[in-house]
């Protein structure tokens, strides 16, 4: 995460940010595009509490 926001203060324009979950669910990567989304300027994983289903 700390790299993260680095190369997003160090890239300083604009940026597309887009969601991905992972088919289990247990993870979520939060991706930072540069405005027009031809490039990644930086990508962070983060771990999802999933509740189990009571049914």
């Amino acid at each position: 995460m700390e790299r993260m926001v680095r190369l997003l203060r160090e890239h300083g324009r604009p940026v597309r940010g887009g969601l991905i979950d992972s088919v289990d669910q247990r993870w979520t990567f939060l991706c930072y595009f540069t405005e027009d989304g031809s490039a990644l300027v930086a990508c962070t994983r983060l771990k999802r509490w999933v509740e189990p289903s009571p049914l």
